[in-house]
C-alpha cells in the first residue's frame, strides 16, 4: 500500500457565521474487501485499505470461522500494486486490492460457519446473525497480573501513534500492549472491529503471544469486540469509551478483565479487577 492509499482528495465547503469557502481536503478511504474461503465468498468487509492479510487472518480466527490459525494454509491478497496499476488501469487495481482468498485445511472450518450465507461486516456494526442462546466461547486463562498504574499512560500513547487519525480523522484504533505497557502494534481502520482484527492478525502472522497482553480500543466495547478478545485468549480489554451491558456480562462470565473510560488518571474497571492487582469485586 502506498502512503496515500488511506486518504482520498476531495473538494468541500467550510462554513462559519461569516460565510463559506471552498477547500481541498482529504477523507479516509472506505472500500469493500471480498473474502473468499476455499473458493466461496464468506464475507464482505468494509475497511480502510492496508494490512489486508492481517485483517483476514484476524477476522477468520476471531469470528470463529476457522478452528485455529494453524488450519489456515494460505492467505492471498492481490492488492498492493499490480501490473494493471503500473500500466494506468486504476479500476482493475482497485478490484484487485479488494479481494482476498483463504485456503483452510479439510476439517478446519467451524461447522457453525455457514459459508453459504454472505456475512456483511459494516464499519459501524457487527455480524448480522449475532444472537445465540449459548455462546461457544472458552474461558480466558488467568494470565499474568497487570499493574493497573500502567494503564493510565496507554490512552495518550495510542492517540500519539494514530497517524491516519491525525491526518484525515474518521478512523478507530486498536493497540496491543505487553504487561510492562510497551506497545506491540497499533492499527487504524474505519471500523472498530477491523482495527481489532488487524491487530490480532498481525500477531497471528508473526507468532506473537496474545495470552499475556492487553488490548486497547478507541471506540465502544460491544458484544463483538468482547467475543473476539475471548476467542483469542486476551486477558484484558480496555477502551477510552464505554462498554455495553451485554459486553460486560459476557466479559464477567468468561473471565475477561474489562476497562472503560480510560484516559488521563481515571478509568472504570467493570469485570475481574483482581487481574489488575485490585481486590475482587
Amino acid at each position: 500500500m502506498t502512503e496515500v492509499d488511506f486518504a482520498r482528495p476531495w473538494h468541500a465547503w467550510s462554513f462559519d457565521r461569516d460565510g463559506g469557502e471552498e477547500k481541498k481536503i482529504e477523507i479516509v478511504r472506505e472500500e469493500p474487501l471480498s473474502l473468499h474461503i476455499n473458493g466461496r465468498q464468506a464475507a464482505l468487509l468494509m475497511r480502510m485499505p492496508g494490512r489486508e492479510r492481517e485483517l483476514v487472518a484476524g477476522f477468520c480466527v476471531s469470528e470463529g470461522l476457522v478452528k485455529s490459525f494453524s488450519d489456515v494454509l494460505t492467505i492471498q491478497h492481490c492488492g498492493r500494486t499490480s501490473i494493471a496499476a503500473e500500466e494506468g488501469s486504476e479500476g482493475e487495481a482497485v478490484i484487485s486490492r479488494n479481494r482476498a482468498h483463504v485456503v483452510v485445511r479439510s476439517g478446519g472450518l467451524q461447522e457453525e460457519a455457514r459459508l453459504e450465507v454472505v456475512r456483511l461486516i459494516r464499519a459501524g456494526c457487527g455480524a448480522v446473525d449475532v444472537d445465540r442462546s449459548e455462546l461457544p466461547l472458552p474461558t480466558v486463562d488467568e494470565g499474568p497480573e497487570i499493574d493497573y498504574q500502567i494503564l493510565f499512560g496507554l490512552s495518550r500513547d495510542m492517540r500519539d501513534a494514530q497517524r491516519v487519525h491525525k491526518r484525515v480523522g474518521g478512523v478507530h484504533a486498536a493497540a496491543l500492549y505487553d504487561i510492562e505497557g510497551q506497545r506491540v502494534v497499533l492499527c487504524e481502520d474505519v471500523g472498530r472491529h477491523n482495527a481489532v482484527d488487524k491487530v490480532i492478525g498481525y500477531c497471528l502472522l508473526r507468532d506473537v503471544s496474545l495470552s499475556d497482553k492487553l488490548l486497547l480500543c478507541s471506540g465502544r466495547l460491544s458484544y463483538e469486540m468482547v467475543t473476539k478478545a475471548i476467542r483469542m485468549g486476551i486477558p484484558a480489554l480496555a477502551s477510552m469509551s464505554s462498554p455495553t451491558s451485554l459486553a460486560v456480562q459476557i466479559a464477567d462470565q468468561f473471565n475477561l478483565t474489562m476497562v472503560g473510560y480510560l484516559g488521563g488518571q481515571r478509568m472504570t474497571v467493570y469485570t475481574h479487577s483482581e487481574r489488575l492487582g485490585m481486590s475482587s469485586q
